[in-house]
């Protein structure tokens, strides 16, 4: 009996080990930044559909959504500008486009700024988050 529940525990093991790595391919850059929505710069996220991109933030640059305007941390969507399908080429970094976009220069995959998500192809990976706090004043984003 042992030796059967041995075996179907090694077997169960060794189908859930798949190879396949759960974790994000962009690289981890330590974020922990307060943004003032009363400031000129970030103007854009006092208005829903609202987005900003801080270029010096995170490991190719931060993108700043608006989503709603309940008064949360659930209002604003930040997310890395590193396209997760080339995370190492020169072409990784995604371009805005129409406040709600954001396209990959190598392969113009998008995706969106509301959520993370790749809008067409199936990708394995969205967009990197970023943890957001919110006192009705200022963000707070960190990782």
């Amino acid at each position: 009996m042992k030796k059967y529940l041995f075996l179907i525990v090694l077997a169960t093991v060794n189908i859930s080990c798949t190879g396949v790595s759960n974790n994000h391919p962009v690289p981890i850059t330590q974020v922990n930044e307060n943004l003032y929505l009363n400031t000129p710069s970030a103007y854009p996220l006092q208005f829903v559909g609202g987005s900003i991109f801080v270029p010096e933030w995170g490991y190719r640059g931060i993108a700043i959504y608006r989503r709603t305007n309940f008064g949360d941390a659930n209002d604003f969507g930040v997310y890395d500008l590193c396209c997760p399908n080339h995370t190492q080429e020169n072409c990784g970094r995604l371009v805005l486009k129409d406040n709600l976009y954001a396209q990959c220069p190598c392969d113009e995959q998008e995706f969106l700024l509301f959520d993370g998500q790749a809008i067409d192809d199936p990708v394995r990976w969205g967009l990197l988050p970023y943890r957001v706090g919110y006192d009705g004043a200022s963000l707070h984003i960190s990782n």
